[in-house]
């Protein structure tokens, strides 16, 4: 790892980014370009329309728009975890790798506060997606082992 500033990039021998690293970013692009996203169980119309527009800025591959607008609903539904996941997810396609764990682990804590939808469903989502933030990691061993326990939970 390489940090400047604060912002950590896996890099290989030649000091740029790693081959792994950026087919996962383009993959989080293409995900985010072909999904259609489901409409999230927000508590505010002003949330969910932060959503919209950030998942427009992570289709058109502005993560940093992305970013700002997410933290944005944060700011509005702190206890919502899948704000928190969307983050993780944004924060995955701009190679913040710890902003993307912090997330995660922040969606973990708060996946037993989750609004329409089992406090199981909501656990295995935000472990899937700390699942993921591993794998980009280089942790794929953690990741295959997390993903076995909680795909068969998922909603």
């Amino acid at each position: 790892f390489r940090c400047v500033l604060g912002s950590c990039r896996l890099r290989n021998r030649t000091n740029a980014p790693s081959d792994a690293l950026r087919k996962s970013v383009k993959a989080i692009r293409t995900e985010a370009q072909t999904a259609q996203p489901e409409r999230p169980k927000t508590r505010t119309s002003a949330t969910f329309a932060l959503l919209r527009d950030a998942d427009s800025a992570l289709a058109a591959a502005q993560p940093k728009q992305a970013i700002l607008l997410l933290e944005r609903a944060v700011r509005i539904e702190p206890r919502n975890f899948e704000l928190w996941i969307r983050l993780s997810r944004a924060h995955l396609a701009s190679n913040n790798l710890t902003a993307a764990t912090q997330h995660a682990r922040k969606a973990i804590a708060l996946a037993d506060t989750a609004v329409d939808v089992s406090s199981q469903v909501a656990e295995a989502k935000a472990w899937l997606q700390y699942a993921q933030v591993l794998e980009y990691r280089g942790q794929k061993q953690e990741a295959a082992s997390i993903r076995q326990r909680y795909s068969r939970q998922r909603g």
